[in-house]
């Protein structure tokens, strides 16, 4: 005999679910939550199943900071089962609850069925509906101080969900995510593995900064080149340094590093050739001798042997270094060079040299990043070049011996 329990408003199991056989339906909108953390709130004993198949019809299970063993839930329709599972530990907060949801889009076209928040399912700009599953995953974790640490996660699929129109390699499945802070699915590749036989793909590990909400599984070759750690770029020595760090690396070509004013318009920098296949962690580095003032934006294009790429995070550094012109020698007999922040020298601000007294004794336009001052005919004493940049007057001072 078959049970079956239709929810469609919001419903509450205090201590154990077993699916046993029945089916389990929420829809219109419908929660159903299991207020108990043990992993085994909810049982399945190998027949009947949860179904949600919309973004809205969620199963809410308060497991706490997870006590590291599995937490499955049987979804599934009355055609296929396709549960999901996961592991967790090391969440905090009393109120954690994991939200699940799980739908299969009508058609091929994912992008006409996206889940609430996600924009698009683009790659490299261009719709990428025939390399993505027919199906939208929800994990969101919700009421943690800091979100658990998932790991064994698996995501089940069908075989009608990447069957033609879709051009689908299966055994190339992997799971990504949209990231809603960057609005991309393309800054984080988790390393996976996927069962072509039983329709699995397991993600290994997935730290709690990255538990974004909503998840789907993409063909690999449409995936990220290589698989970035982090990049991240910072002031030092009136320089930017930007590190870099890859796990693995798929037929990587090479690495741009990118800057801009405004987060908007950006150039390249320099181009640094990847290592091309590896599985270890390996770091990169790049400094920007000559940085721009104030803030500026960051970020790195890495390009595989085919010609795909994919842009990394965007990083904002603040630059509040004023001293970007320098004088050598100090002190100075005939001459001074200037050393010349090129941002600085292309504005082309008029300087003025004051004596230690205040006097005006000389002035002229700064035009070039090294420039030669001819000071021969100044009286020995200490001197201040003063110019305006970006509206402040900014000094430097030299000795005449």
């Amino acid at each position: 005999m078959l049970l079956l329990i239709f929810f469609s408003r919001r419903a509450m199991a205090q201590a154990k679910l077993v699916v046993n056989g029945g089916v389990i339906i929420i829809a219109n909108g419908a929660s159903l939550i299991i207020d108990n953390p043990d992993n085994t709130a909810i049982t399945y004993n190998g027949t009947g199943y949860i179904q949600s198949e919309g973004d809205a019809n969620k199963l809410i299970w308060s497991i706490g900071a997870g006590n590291g063993n599995t937490f499955l839930i049987p979804f599934g329709n009355a055609a296929y089962n396709f549960p999901f599972q996961f592991n967790a530990t090391s969440g905090t907060g009393a109120n954690g609850q994991i939200i699940l949801s799980t739908y299969h889009t009508p058609t091929w076209k994912n992008s006409d069925y996206l889940p609430p928040g996600v924009t698009n399912v683009n790659k490299n700009g261009s719709d990428n509906s025939t390399k993505i599953i027919d199906r939208f995953w929800q994990i969101n974790a919700q009421g943690y101080t800091t979100k658990p640490t998932l790991s064994n996660v698996i995501f089940s699929y069908t075989d009608l969900e990447y069957s033609p129109p879709n051009s689908i390699i299966e055994a190339g499945l992997v799971p990504q995510r949209w990231n809603s802070s960057l609005l991309t699915w393309d800054d984080y590749f988790p390393s996976s593995s996927v069962n072509t036989t039983t329709n699995k793909v397991t993600l290994s590990t997935l730290p709690g900064n990255q538990l974004y909400n909503w998840w789907t599984l993409v063909d690999a070759s449409t995936a990220l080149p290589v698989t970035l750690v982090n990049f991240k770029a910072h002031v030092q020595n009136k320089a930017v340094v930007t590190n870099w760090q890859t796990t693995a690396e798929n037929n990587g070509s090479y690495f741009e590093v990118w800057r801009s004013r405004d987060a908007n318009q950006f150039e390249a920098l320099t181009q640094l050739a990847a290592a091309g296949n590896s599985t270890g962690v390996l770091n990169y580095s790049f400094t920007d001798a000559s940085p721009y003032l104030g803030t500026s934006y960051y970020r790195l294009k890495s390009v595989d042997l085919n010609g795909k790429f994919t842009w990394s995070v965007m990083v904002q550094v603040v630059n509040n270094n004023t001293s970007f012109v320098t004088v050598s020698p100090n002190p100075a007999s005939g001459h001074i060079n200037l050393s010349v922040n090129p941002e600085i020298a292309g504005s082309k601000p008029m300087a003025f040299i004051y004596d230690g007294k205040g006097s005006l004794v000389k002035s002229f336009r700064i035009e070039t990043i090294y420039q030669l001052i001819n000071i021969a005919l100044l009286p020995a004493g200490i001197y201040h070049i003063q110019f305006l940049y970006n509206q402040k007057l900014q000094t430097i001072s030299f000795i005449k011996k």
